[in-house]
């Protein structure tokens, strides 16, 4: 499997073989994924966003280790031929990336969604990472089980340089959605964490959106960036004194709050997320694109489901988690 990937740096990671011993198939039991399987082919990502809050977990190795759960496909296969109910759908990243530039990275991530769409399981994934063309190949078999959502925030090569260093470029993941729509998959397009005074401009909303309709975009998921206790030290560190000034003003004074289960975060005001919300839906609108709020990352306003497969389904709304 080759690929060739245009980054901000070059990111050189270690990474560590590691067998899983707990089950494969884990069930949420937060947010918008509430209820769903879940799979993380690694422990640590490589592509080290500065505003990632996986980062910050306790279990979570060091920069530039990536532990990678080598056994994952064999153990879906085991654990596939036990169940008495097969899942619906597996959600791939809850707290990684998938399409992480490393060969053995990428030939786990094959096997994993292979077994489950010979299984007639829907798997759903988010990425900020390019897909090779050998996936591009194994959806367009199975393109009525392929759920896709992009994570972009911004076309901005200097905001990707800043806050998300040793992902694609913009234009890479652009690359991603029209290769994607070509065999009949059209992705959600996530755009989050979105940056108060940085990426919420007209000007900037309206270059991405524009460049989404282009490409047949029909939903983007949004919401602002929250912050939480175990990364602020990484924000400091890694970015921009400037940057960090502006949200130490938007967001230090403000409470700890629970946002999912337990999670403590600290929310960008209320106000600011509703105006900056509905300048971003009414752009949208005028697009033809449907903008929802994340249900996740926000408690406090009336939102969607950020994945669409619970609302295409019917699948209810758990409100005693939020």
């Amino acid at each position: 499997m080759s690929f060739s990937i245009s980054y901000n740096f070059d990111m050189n990671a270690t990474i560590v073989q590691k067998e899983k011993k707990s089950p494969a198939l884990k069930k949420c039991n937060f947010g918008c994924l509430s209820g769903f399987h879940a799979i993380n082919v690694t422990n640590g990502c490589m592509h080290y966003c500065v505003y990632c809050y996986a980062r910050g977990y306790p279990n979570a190795p060091p920069k530039g280790i990536v532990e990678l759960y080598s056994n994952l496909p064999d153990l879906i296969r085991r654990e596939l031929r036990r169940k008495r109910k097969i899942p619906d759908i597996v959600i791939f990243n809850t707290s990684s990336d998938c399409f992480q530039p490393h060969p053995e990275i990428l030939k786990v991530t094959y096997r994993c969604m292979e077994e489950l769409l010979k299984w007639g399981i829907h798997i759903s994934f988010l990425t900020k990472g390019y897909i090779p063309d050998s996936f591009i190949s194994l959806f367009s078999k199975k393109k009525h089980l392929v759920r896709a959502q992009i994570g972009l925030v911004s076309l901005s090569k200097e905001y990707s340089s800043k806050f998300e260093p040793f992902s694609p470029l913009p234009e890479k993941r652009l690359e991603n959605i029209e290769r994607l729509v070509s065999i009949g998959i059209i992705p959600d397009v996530r755009i989050d964490p979105i940056v108060p005074f940085l990426t919420d401009t007209e000007e900037n909303i309206k270059e991405l959106l524009s460049a989404l309709k282009e490409l047949g975009v029909k939903r983007v998921t949004m919401s602002y960036l929250h912050i939480r206790p175990l990364i602020i030290d990484n924000l400091k560190k890694e970015l921009d004194p400037k940057i960090m000034k502006l949200l130490e003003t938007c967001y230090f004074n403000r409470p700890w709050q629970k946002v999912g289960t337990s999670t403590l975060s600290k929310l960008l005001p209320l106000e600011l997320r509703r105006r900056g919300y509905e300048r971003i839906r009414s752009i949208a609108k005028s697009l033809g694109i449907d903008a929802t709020i994340c249900h996740c990352k926000n408690p406090d306003i009336k939102s969607s489901f950020c994945l669409s497969y619970r609302e295409d389904r019917k699948y209810p709304e758990q409100l005693s988690l939020f």
